[in-house]
């Protein structure tokens, strides 16, 4: 009896030993794996809703415009530093909007394309990002019932436009953020055809979901 009490007391203390290595083993492994990292080529998209508003002198009046619609936002570029990465970034917004100079039921399109940079806080995994480009705005819409024909859009020349981001992530792998991102966008243009070669003024949000690929 007592020979099997001990093998009994010998194999509770292996099985015992094996379940222990199995708990703590994985979580020791991870312990010493290196913490995640921003390295190499970089893919960021974001999505949300957004507000856009635009102002220009037609007629000899100011004219605004305000609308909530979406808009998308691409980010391409590669990591430069150890925190610092160099993009190129596209970003589109459209709304419906009220009624522009002769146009009702219009729908308000603003494009931006830029270089800059990302700066990403580690470890908390939050990036701030601008970029300086070229932008154009157009605003397209069914012309009020006047007595002279009038065109259904109106796009501006191409202008300078500014954008600037703030975004938090949660490592999902190795290789995926996600999160969310809060971008502005503003742009001046020459647009001739809403009037006296005067300047739309567009100013711009977006708070979206947010996901970065490596």
């Amino acid at each position: 009896m007592k020979r099997r009490s001990g093998l009994q007391h010998r194999v509770l203390v292996v099985a015992l030993s094996w379940l222990g290595t199995a708990v703590w083993a994985p979580g020791a492994a991870r312990s010493d794996e290196p913490p995640r990292a921003h390295l190499g080529v970089q893919l960021r998209g974001v999505a949300g809703p957004a507000v856009l508003h635009a102002v220009q002198e037609l007629g000899g009046e100011q004219n605004t415009l305000d609308g909530f619609g979406a808009a998308f936002e691409f980010a391409l570029g590669t990591m430069v530093g150890e925190n610092l990465a160099l993009n190129m970034d596209l970003l589109v917004a459209y709304s419906g909007a009220a009624d522009y100079g002769v146009l009702q039921d219009t729908l308000f399109t603003a494009i931006h394309l830029g270089a800059g940079v990302t700066y990403w806080f580690m470890p908390a995994n939050v990036f701030v990002a601008g970029s300086i480009g070229a932008a154009r705005s157009s605003i397209e819409g069914n012309p009020v019932r006047i007595d002279i024909e009038v065109p259904t859009s109106d796009p501006s020349e191409i202008g300078l436009g500014a954008h600037l981001a703030l975004g938090k992530q949660w490592w999902v792998s190795r290789r995926v953020g996600l999160g969310a991102a809060l971008s502005l966008l503003s742009s001046i243009a020459s647009n001739p055809d809403g009037g006296a070669d005067t300047d739309r003024i567009v100013l711009g949000g977006m708070l979206g979901f947010c996901v970065t690929l490596h």
